[in-house]
This record gives structure tokens, C-alpha cells and sequence, in this order.
């Protein structure tokens, strides 16, 4: 498998394989997307990021032939799934249109956006203690940012330590979200999102019930049924997945977010888009699905069964794991100290110690974040500790 490696499903459908990051300031995480040909139009589902996708688009929408209508489907409203968006002007067609789910509108200002959802724990956290990076992984996140060949390991570890003896890494750790999302940012090729042109789900008209054998979403369709574009909310505000009836097809896009690694992420609507495409699975409505990030790739009948009830597995655990930490302290725990304690109990294969393992990817300690954001979903009540940190308590 190989970024942008075009994946049939069917004659006229086929998902572009995306790419998960080494490290964050190196490369971008680039999500899986589809495209499908119908009678007359040629649907984008997202259009990705960057000249590999791009090139795989263009490739699959000549294979398809010329189409009277192109439409771009958007699934929600981060950067990594828009960033291909003017790929519709080297499209043939009579009819180009873009839509998008009017409560993701927020991201399409990304920096801005992502910044304000890592600062989020500013108040909750230490974003320094427990990032347990090497010298050598430090010089190359500050190589990256301009440092010059002074920034060895040896003069980075001797750094640190005089840093840590001086007391002003809490200090540090504030500026320490600004600086990644910086990072994250640069990682990306140039984007054109056309956000002038982009029109909500909602100017077609509110959203509608829409029946699948007994499964009941809630959504908008096009093309006199070829494609219906459920709204689902799980990974981010206004978030939707692409169900296609002919090839009993369902495209996630990121909606398979079990925990909330955001603010707007809801852990809940994920769990429910779960199991209403379990049903569907089980009616003979659904053969294949596909994500835009982990598992990327599709899967169909057992694999795809299986995969499904380990995101809703997934996601309940790491419910009742936080809730265990957490009822531990009667008087209240703070995020650092709970991070601390659950990182040091966690099995091998636990959710804690894989979410530990993919966050440094992305972003550091984002683990904490997302424990901060399951607090306050939960409503655990606040207070604060000895030293003035906000702690939480059942």
C-alpha cells in the first residue's frame, strides 16, 4: 500500500489511500477519501490533501469519462479533507458545485481553529510533564523550526536539564500549543479550500429522515438516490458519512472517532453511527465501509463487522477507564496526575497505552487534551488541589 494508491470498490467506485504521519512536524495526515461515478455526476467524497491525491483524482475521474455535474461532498470541516477542493477546475463538467455541513464552518479558519482546540488545555494541564520525547526526537522537532547544527543531542539533553533546574518549564509548557499547531500547519502542501464557494448541506434544506431498511439517519440525498450523505456528528460538529446504495457501500470519512480527541467531538453519536451501520450490515444493506484515518483502508462483511464493535468496544472503555481514575480520588485528581497514574497501569494492548503511542504523531501529551474534553463531557465536577490545579471529581 502506498499514499494515494487508488483502491476499487467497484467499476464506478473507488477510495484514494491516505497517509498516517511519522512525526508531526515531518509529514501530514492525509485521510482516505472516495470518489463514485453516478449516472450523470461525479461525486468527490472530500478531496484530501496534496499533489498525490490531487493526481489520484484526476486519474480516476478520466478512467470514469466526462460527467455533467461534479460534486464535492464534504464530510466535516478540517483542512486535511479540503485542501483539494479547486481540483474541480481541471474537471470537465457543465455543473460543479461544493457542499459542506454549516456547523463545521468554524474550521475552515484551520490554524485558528486547531490552535484554539490544543490551547483548550491550558488551564487543565502541564503540556511539558509526561512528554517523554529523546534528545535526538527534540533536535529534530527544533531543527525543524530553525535551529542550526549547535542543536545537537548532547546540547539539547544539557538544555533541558538546565531548564528543568530553573524552574520555568510550567512557563514554557503554555507556549507549547501555539508552537505545534505552527508546526502541524507547515507540515501541510499548499491548500486552496474555495471557502467563497462552499455552500451548507443546510441550503438544500434542513436535514431529513431517511430510512435504509429499518435504520432510521438523518441527512440529505442526491442524485435521486445515488448517494445519500448521512449527518452523524461524531468526530466533529456537523460531521457525515457517504452511504452509496448501489455497491452497498458506507464512507466514514472520520466519524469512526470513538473518543473525544476535540471539543466538538461526541463519543456518543460515533457509538450510535456504529451501530445503526451494524444494523445495516445485519439487513443486507451494507457489505463495505471505509475511514478516512485509522482503519483507513475498506473492509467488508466479518473484518467489517468486527471492526465496528471494537470502536464501540473502544470507546467504552476508555469512558469507564477515565471514570475508574477518577473515582480513585474522592477529593479530586488533576489531569497531569491522572495521565500519570493511568499511563503507569495501562496492559500493553490498553486503550490508554495506544492513544499514548498515536498521539506524539500528531500532537504531544494529546492524550491529556483528551481526557481534559472527557471530563467536561462527563460533567465531572471541579476543584482545585494543594498546588491551585484544577482537579475533577465524580
Amino acid at each position: 500500500m502506498a499514499d494515494a494508491d487508488i483502491h476499487e470498490i467497484a467499476a464506478n467506485l473507488c477510495v484514494i489511500e491516505g497517509h498516517h504521519p511519522h512525526r508531526m512536524w515531518e509529514d501530514p495526515d492525509i485521510p482516505t477519501i472516495g470518489v463514485y461515478k453516478g449516472a450523470s455526476t461525479l461525486y468527490l467524497f472530500d478531496t484530501g490533501v496534496g499533489p498525490q491525491q490531487r493526481k489520484s483524482i484526476l486519474d480516476v475521474a478520466e478512467k470514469y469519462g466526462r460527467a455533467d455535474e461534479v460534486l464535492i461532498l464534504s464530510s466535516h470541516g478540517h483542512i486535511d479533507h479540503l485542501g483539494n477542493n479547486d481540483v474541480v477546475d481541471e474537471i470537465p463538467a457543465t455543473t460543479k458545485r461544493n457542499y459542506f455541513p454549516r456547523a463545521g464552518r468554524p474550521g475552515l479558519d484551520s490554524k485558528a481553529f486547531f490552535r484554539a482546540m490544543y490551547e483548550r488545555g491550558v488551564p487543565y494541564f502541564d503540556y511539558l510533564d509526561g512528554l517523554d520525547l529523546d534528545a535526538e526526537t527534540v533536535c529534530s522537532l527544533l531543527r525543524g523550526v530553525g535551529a542550526d547544527d549547535r542543536a545537537t543531542p548532547g546540547n539539547v539533553a544539557k538544555l533541558g536539564a538546565a531548564i528543568e533546574a530553573a524552574g520555568v518549564v510550567p512557563a514554557i509548557s503554555k507556549f507549547l500549543p501555539g508552537l505545534v499547531v505552527d508546526i502541524l500547519m507547515s507540515t501541510y502542501p499548499p491548500v486552496d479550500i474555495r471557502a467563497e464557494s462552499i455552500h451548507d448541506y443546510e441550503e438544500i434544506g434542513p436535514a431529513q429522515d431517511i430510512t435504509i431498511g429499518q435504520t432510521k439517519w438523518s441527512g440529505w440525498t442526491f442524485g435521486d438516490g445515488e448517494v445519500h450523505v448521512f449527518q452523524t456528528g461524531g468526530h466533529a460538529a456537523g460531521g457525515c458519512v457517504y452511504y452509496v446504495p448501489e455497491h452497498r457501500f458506507l464512507m466514514f470519512a472520520d466519524e469512526t472517532t470513538g473518543i473525544p480527541i476535540w471539543a466538538d467531538t461526541k463519543p456518543a453519536n460515533t457509538i450510535r453511527t456504529m451501530q445503526r451501520s451494524l444494523e445495516m450490515m445485519d439487513s443486507g444493506h451494507l457489505t463495505t465501509v471505509c475511514a478516512g484515518h485509522r482503519p483507513m483502508l475498506p473492509l467488508s462483511d466479518d473484518e467489517a463487522h468486527a471492526t465496528l464493535n471494537e470502536i464501540i468496544a473502544g470507546a467504552r472503555l476508555f469512558t469507564a477507564t477515565v471514570r475508574d481514575g477518577i473515582v480513585k480520588h474522592p477529593d479530586g485528581v488533576c489531569i497531569d496526575d491522572l495521565y500519570a497514574e493511568l499511563i503507569l497501569a495501562a496492559a500493553p494492548e490498553s486503550m490508554i497505552t495506544l492513544l499514548k503511542r498515536l498521539q506524539f504523531p500528531v500532537f504531544a501529551t494529546f492524550l491529556k487534551l483528551t481526557l481534559v474534553n472527557e471530563c467536561l463531557l462527563q460533567g465531572y465536577h471541579q476543584g482545585r488541589d494543594a498546588k491551585g490545579r484544577i482537579t475533577f471529581r465524580d
